[in-house]
This record gives structure tokens, C-alpha cells and sequence, in this order.
């Protein structure tokens, strides 16, 4: 057994629990104990994985969402705002690394094929980005307009991912790719349920993705360390 594997079972076994507390309506001091867990287990994951050389941005993300997390444990009020510029904050940080690992690109090949799949993911994120602001909101709410940049945003980072993907298939663009679907699905999800209908169903898969996401992020953040470690090494 490695050193890091207890922290990561101790983040799964959380977010079983977790997930497990709110799709059988558990008793909710079970939920206030083991989601407070979830980020500090994958942190430590992260943490003993890299050695103690963890960056600052990829904690950032981290605890950005944490502290989101904890938000809506304790039901702030008037949660919307922070809740947006937590995450913006937090996709913000992953664009900028998405960002820079794309423009490191020597001569990427760009097929037609490569083009139309860009072009259907870009047409399918912006349909879904209309209908959840046309169904669940309108342009007279409040915040329309912060909520309207916040899922372009989403969009944006949406497509970086699939072209980074697409160009540079390697296990850090795929930890990236799980990543952001997680995300995507998670927001898309708390909106149905918050403000559209509150069907159980749509809970369950925001917190299952919510909670999972956590995964997925750091190892795309230990993968896009360990690939430029390489890189340099044979330069």
C-alpha cells in the first residue's frame, strides 16, 4: 500500500457516504460529517503525490470549490454570487493552465475531422448554454447577465478541453476531459434542481459529479506536472 492510498480511500469512502446520504435521505448530521472530508482527503492525496510540492493555482481550484462546498452545506443565504465567483474563480485558474499547455503545442495537426468535431461540441454546449437560460431563467432576473458570462465561460473551457484533448491525447488531457464533463454536469444539474424543478433525480447526479469531480482534477494536475517534468528533462 502506497503512502497516498489512504487518503484516497478515505475520499472515496466519503463520497460514497455522501452520495449514499442523499439519494436515501440519510440522517443529515451523516451529510455535515463526511462532506467536510471529501476535499481536505483528495488535498492530502495531492499533497503526499507530488511530494509536498503542491502549486498554489492547482490549490487554489481546490479549495475554491471546497469553500462553495461548505457554502451550501450551511445554507448560506443569498448564495448565488459567491457561489458563482467561487467556481469562475476556480474554471478561471484551469483555463489559464489549459491555456498555456495549448499554445505549447508544436505544429498540431488539424484535421477536418478534427474541425467537425469541434464545431458539433461547440453547437451542442452553446444549445445546452440557451436552454438553461431560457428555461430556468429570463433576462428580467437579477444576476441574468453574471449568470449568462458565467456558463460562456463554462462553454469556453468546455471546448479548450475537447480541442486540447483531441490534439494532445495524453492522460493529463483525459483527467482534464472527465474533469470538465463532471463540472459541466454538476452546474447544469443544481440549476434543474434549484430553479427549475426539484426532482431527486437531479440532485443525485449534481452531488455524485460534485463529489467525484475532485478526482479527476488532481490527477489531471499531477499528470500535466509529471508529462512537463519530461519534457524538460529532454529538452
Amino acid at each position: 500500500m502506497g503512502k497516498s492510498t489512504p487518503a484516497l480511500i478515505l475520499y472515496f469512502a466519503s463520497c460514497l457516504v455522501y452520495v449514499f446520504s442523499v439519494a436515501f435521505h440519510w440522517d443529515a448530521a451523516i451529510t455535515l460529517l463526511v462532506k467536510p472530508i471529501i476535499t481536505p482527503a483528495i488535498y492530502f492525496y495531492y499533497w503526499q503525490e507530488s511530494s509536498g510540492r503542491v502549486g498554489l493555482l492547482p490549490s487554489l481550484v481546490i479549495w475554491f470549490f471546497f469553500i462553495g462546498d461548505m457554502l451550501i452545506l450551511v445554507e448560506f443565504e443569498n448564495l448565488l454570487i459567491p457561489l458563482i465567483l467561487l467556481n469562475l474563480s476556480a474554471y478561471l485558474i484551469i483555463g489559464y493552465y489549459l491555456t498555456k499547455d495549448i499554445l505549447r503545442l508544436k505544429n498540431p495537426e488539424i484535421s477536418s475531422h478534427t474541425i467537425l468535431i469541434i464545431c458539433l461540441v461547440i453547437a451542442f454546449l452553446l444549445s445546452l448554454l440557451y436552454a438553461a437560460l431560457t428555461l430556468v431563467f429570463t433576462s428580467s432576473d437579477a444576476n441574468y447577465e453574471l449568470l449568462a458570462v458565467y456558463g460562456i465561460i463554462l462553454v469556453l473551457l468546455a471546448i479548450e478541453t475537447v480541442l486540447f484533448y483531441i490534439l494532445k491525447n495524453n492522460q493529463a488531457g483525459f483527467f482534464l476531459a472527465i474533469s470538465v464533463l463532471c463540472l459541466v454536469v454538476c452546474d447544469l444539474f443544481y440549476v434543474l434542481y434549484n430553479y427549475y424543478a426539484q426532482l431527486e433525480v437531479f440532485i443525485i447526479i449534481n452531488v455524485f459529479c460534485q463529489a467525484f469531480s475532485f478526482y479527476f482534477i488532481v490527477k489531471y494536475f499531477l499528470y500535466r506536472n509529471e508529462l512537463l517534468n519530461l519534457e524538460e528533462k529532454y529538452e
